[in-house]
């Protein structure tokens, strides 16, 4: 009777052993991974309704200046706080999107993005005049660095001139 090779047998449990651990280890990449896009998306409805719900406490300073219509000082600095809290939490999400690696997700919302500037022409204009705005103050202070956020308002003002074309 032939004796078990107990080093092969060692060698082939071990092996079997690390392949199911490195299956395991994968596995439990893929659900943290869905947890955050999970828990990522949660936030973003969270802060999608507070924004609803900022525009809407202030839908008179809202309509009127997307209208165009003459705004007082402090209607405004609340104009401007309003757009600005769209364009922070629209850039925060679109941003995490894309550091989990979901930038099909993040085209879709930065189109939609350029969709709502597109529709309220108060706030485009607002938008526009703050990005240029840093813009040229990231030129004076950090010329040769790539920033994300300038890729991301470069996308939306791409967006924002085919929906001008298509209007005309």
């Amino acid at each position: 009777m032939k004796q078990p090779n107990w080093k092969s047998l060692v060698e082939i449990v071990g092996i079997s052993a690390l392949v199911a651990s490195l299956i395991f280890v994968g596995l439990e990449m893929r659900q943290a991974r869905e947890i955050a896009m999970s828990d990522g998306a949660l936030a973003n409805a969270a802060n999608e309704i507070e924004r609803h719900l900022a525009i809407s406490k202030n839908s008179d300073i809202w309509l009127k200046g997307n209208a165009g219509a003459e705004l007082s000082e402090s209607e405004m600095l609340q104009f401007q706080g309003l757009v600005q809290i769209v364009d922070a939490a629209e850039f925060m999400e679109i941003a995490r999107l894309r550091r989990v690696g979901a930038d099909d997700i993040a085209d879709s919302l930065t189109a939609d993005f350029s969709v709502f500037l597109y529709e309220n022409p108060g706030a485009r204009r607002i938008w526009t005049d703050i990005i240029q705005s840093r813009k040229n103050y990231r030129s004076l202070l950090a010329p040769d660095k790539e920033i994300i956020d300038d890729v991301f308002a470069d996308t939306v003002i791409s967006h924002l001139t085919k929906l001008d074309q298509l209007q005309e």
